[in-house]
């Protein structure tokens, strides 16, 4: 068995080529100082005057600008190309937004920071288009997993930041972890564009639309989501993971390492000091990758919907774990946030890879621009109710996550295991 894992480890990189060899080797600039700034930014704008309701406002504000960007993505994408948009919405979206934070004063300067960020619904897009259009299935599916694994690898030294935090305090070092992040953020997306090429479904799309003009533009906004679904509702395997990728982006957005709340819950709820709760990131990432890197490879083409039912049981078992634990318990905030982490670092892989997989087609630009709507929209209602209930008790935060994971696997279990090259 362990000889088995090892070769499937071992071979991960060998079979990934051209524009996805580029994005992964280039991903680590931007994975390890995104992870150290995003860490402590909730914890930084609370220092800096921002209360847990104004952090709700941001969060509410953030998926209202990433349904806006979200419904204008696909068209986008089309027309300028998957490189070039993965270009000019990299650099608003990962390297502005650190800047931004930076000279941060209040609450409207954290606000521009959080609208910028969620241009990355363009970008991201553009970024999975350019990443594996020209890759076949199984690289697809290696590409994504790899992606994730790189991007939780750096948490694992978060504790470092804490450190750093004691010595030095939680502002001056936030503020170097976001000098740092802005300038290899911008070097890293201006080297990685000299590399890429389009891909050719890109090249095609893109020459189908030169010479239109703007009007053009906007009444070509609502064609690909039209296309989209009626390439979904032909094909009921690739809507239920398209529901699924919505109700998990949803979740990711709400309690992952990418909400405002995940820290602050350390701290609000689970009544941990600053060391501890840099550890319990630490624990978090670690959980993550060892899940990536030892359990997702396991499951490959064949057990994409096996493993996302399992992974989002585990997700689930976690989110009740941290929402019963008793305050003040290290070793079972530790367990609880371990179990989490493990299910969470599953299940994003598998729903990534099995949307990827199951979502091939000349309409994915679209059936991606639809997910990242609809999962804007949804979080919207969501992320609103999450931050009215969120001051009177931390445990809403993942009991609303726990029924969005319920949903998913009942979801997952409503799958059949169709032909990916002929639909159901």
């Amino acid at each position: 068995m362990k000889k088995t894992i090892l070769q499937r480890i071992g071979g991960y990189f060998g079979c990934l080529k051209g524009n996805a060899r580029v994005c992964i080797a280039f991903h680590p600039l931007w994975g390890i100082p995104y992870t150290f700034y995003t860490y402590y930014i909730s914890l930084y704008l609370k220092e800096i005057g921002l209360t847990d309701t104004a952090l709700g406002k941001l969060m509410v504000a953030g998926t209202v600008a990433s349904f806006l960007f979200s419904f204008v993505s696909a068209p986008v994408v089309d027309r300028m190309g998957r490189k070039r948009a993965t270009f000019v919405f990299d650099l608003l979206s990962s390297a502005l937004p650190p800047l931004v934070y930076l000279f941060s004063k209040n609450f409207f300067f954290a606000l521009l920071a959080v609208i910028l960020f969620n241009s990355n619904k363009i970008m991201s897009i553009a970024y999975y288009l350019v990443m594996i259009e020209d890759s076949d299935e199984e690289s697809r599916i290696v590409a994504f997993n790899l992606f994730n694994i790189i991007t939780v690898a750096a948490g694992l030294l978060i504790p470092l930041g804490g450190i750093l935090v004691n010595k030095y305090g939680l502002v001056s070092t936030e503020r170097a972890f976001l000098l740092i992040s802005f300038l290899m953020m911008t070097g890293m997306i201006l080297f990685r564009n000299m590399l890429l090429k389009e891909t050719g479904i890109g090249e095609k799309i893109r020459a189908a639309s030169a010479g239109k003009g703007l009007s053009a533009f906007f009444k070509e906004a609502y064609k690909p989501y039209g296309d989209a679904m009626t390439f979904l509702l032909r094909n009921r395997t690739a809507l239920l993971f398209v529901l699924i990728n919505i109700l998990f982006y949803v979740y990711m957005n709400l309690g992952s390492n990418y909400s405002l709340y995940f820290v602050p819950y350390f701290t609000d709820r689970l009544a941990m000091d600053a060391m501890q709760t840099s550890v319990l990131g630490s624990v978090y990432y670690g959980g993550m990758l060892f899940a990536m890197i030892l359990i997702n490879p396991l499951f490959g083409r064949k057990g994409l919907i096996f493993g996302v039912r399992m992974s989002g049981l585990v997700t689930l078992l976690g989110l009740i774990a941290m929402v019963v634990i008793p305050a003040g318990v290290y070793s079972l905030a530790v367990a609880a946030t371990l179990v989490m982490s493990l299910g969470y670092g599953m299940l994003k892989s598998e729903v990534d890879g099995a949307l990827a997989v199951y979502t091939s087609s000349e309409y994915q630009s679209g059936v991606y621009a639809l997910a990242n709507l609809v999962s804007s929209g949804l979080g919207i209602v969501v992320t609103a109710l999450c931050a009215a209930l969120y001051p009177h008790s931390p445990r809403w935060l993942y009991i609303l996550c726990g029924a969005l994971v319920f949903c998913i696997v009942l979801g997952a279990c409503a799958v059949r295991e169709p032909s990916p090259a002929k639909g159901d």
